[in-house]
C-alpha cells in the first residue's frame, strides 16, 4: 500500500508540472482568447522616401568605417593610390576574407602598371607588400636585391669614387626604404653642434670624398677642419677678411687660384718680371700684407 501511495504522488507531482510549463509557453494572447501572432507585431509605417533613389557607390570615407586602418593607411601615405577605391576594387561584395572569391577584390598591378622596373623585377609585391602605402618600402629581402634597378646613378658614384660607403651594403645605413640617417650616426661632427645639412653641403653620401661645396658655404664650416689657416684669416686686417673661403677655393675641394685671378698684375712689369711669385713678398695669402723681412729692410722698386 506504501509503495502504491508513493507511486501515485510522484505522478500527481509530474502533472502538475507539467501543467505549469504548458500555461507558462502559451503566448499571452492565446491565454486571452486571442489570435496567436498579434500581440508582438510592431507597426512601423513605410518611408518610401528613403528607396525612392538607386544605390551609389560608396565614397573613401564610408568604406573606411569597415575598414578604418586602411583607410588612415592611404589617407597619410597612400602617394598616387588616393583616389576612389572602387577604380581597384571594382568586384562588389568580394571582400570578404570568408568568401571564396576574395581574390577577386585584389586588382593586378599590371591593370595600371606597365613593368616600371623593367623585365627584371615583374613581382610587384616583392617590394610593394602593402598596395595601399605603395612607398613605403621595408629595406630587407628581397628588395635589396634589387636597390641598383632603380638606383642605378648611386651604384655608378659608389663604383666611381671609392670610399668606406662604396663596401658597405645598402641597408647598413638605409634601414628602411627612403630613410636617410644623420652623419653623426657614425661620423665625429667637425664642431659641436653641426647640423648634418652642413655634412651633405660639403660631402656627398655616395662619394664623400670628393668635397664639393657652393660660394655661399659659411667660412667656419671650413674652419672645422683647417683650424689654423682659419684663425689666421680671422684675425687678419686685409681685404681677404671680407671674402669668404668658397671665394678664392671656388668650385672644388684643394682649388688654389691664382693671384692674378682677381688682381691682375698690380705692380710695375720689371717687378713681375724679377719676382714672378707673389708669395715671393706676400707670404701668407690668409693673412695679406706680409712681407718678407728682408724686402721690408731693402728699398722697394716702384709700383711697390
Amino acid at each position: 500500500m506504501f509503495a502504491a501511495y508513493m507511486m501515485l504522488r510522484r505522478l500527481l507531482l509530474y502533472f502538475v508540472f507539467a501543467m505549469t510549463l504548458f500555461q507558462v509557453a502559451l503566448p499571452v494572447n492565446s491565454l486571452a482568447g486571442e489570435k496567436p501572432g498579434k500581440a508582438f507585431t510592431v507597426r512601423i509605417p513605410p518611408a518610401l522616401g528613403l528607396y525612392s533613389g538607386e544605390p551609389q557607390p560608396l565614397a573613401p570615407a564610408q568604406c573606411g568605417v569597415c575598414h578604418a586602418a586602411v583607410y588612415r593607411a592611404v589617407k597619410e601615405t597612400g602617394g598616387r593610390h588616393r583616389f576612389d577605391c572602387q577604380k581597384c576594387h571594382t568586384v562588389s561584395g568580394a571582400h570578404n576574407p570568408d568568401r571564396a572569391g576574395r581574390t577577386a577584390a585584389k586588382p593586378r598591378c599590371a591593370s595600371c602598371h606597365d613593368l616600371p622596373h623593367g623585365q627584371q623585377i615583374t613581382s610587384c609585391p616583392e617590394c610593394h607588400s602593402l598596395p595601399h602605402t605603395p612607398q613605403k618600402l621595408a629595406a630587407n629581402a628581397p628588395i635589396t636585391r634589387h636597390c641598383f634597378a632603380c638606383h642605378g646613378s648611386v651604384r655608378d658614384k659608389l663604383a666611381t669614387f671609392k670610399s668606406r660607403h662604396s663596401a658597405i651594403p645598402c641597408t647598413t645605413c638605409h634601414t628602411s626604404h627612403g630613410f636617410k640617417p644623420s652623419c653623426v650616426s657614425c661620423h665625429k661632427p667637425h664642431q659641436q653642434g653641426q647640423a648634418m645639412s652642413t655634412c651633405r653641403a660639403c660631402h656627398p653620401a655616395h662619394m664623400p670624398r670628393q668635397v664639393q661645396y657652393g660660394k655661399d658655404l659659411p667660412s667656419n664650416i671650413c674652419g672645422s677642419c683647417h683650424g689654423t689657416i682659419y684663425a689666421l684669416w680671422e684675425k687678419g686686417n686685409s681685404k681677404h677678411k671680407a671674402i669668404s673661403c668658397a671665394t678664392c677655393h671656388k668650385d672644388r675641394h684643394r682649388t688654389v687660384p691664382a693671384c692674378s685671378d682677381c688682381h691682375g698684375m698690380p705692380h710695375t712689369p720689371v717687378f713681375h718680371q724679377r719676382f714672378p711669385r707673389c708669395l715671393t713678398c706676400h707670404i701668407n695669402v690668409h693673412d695679406i700684407p706680409v712681407v718678407a723681412p728682408e724686402l721690408k729692410r731693402s728699398k722697394q722698386p716702384n709700383g711697390v
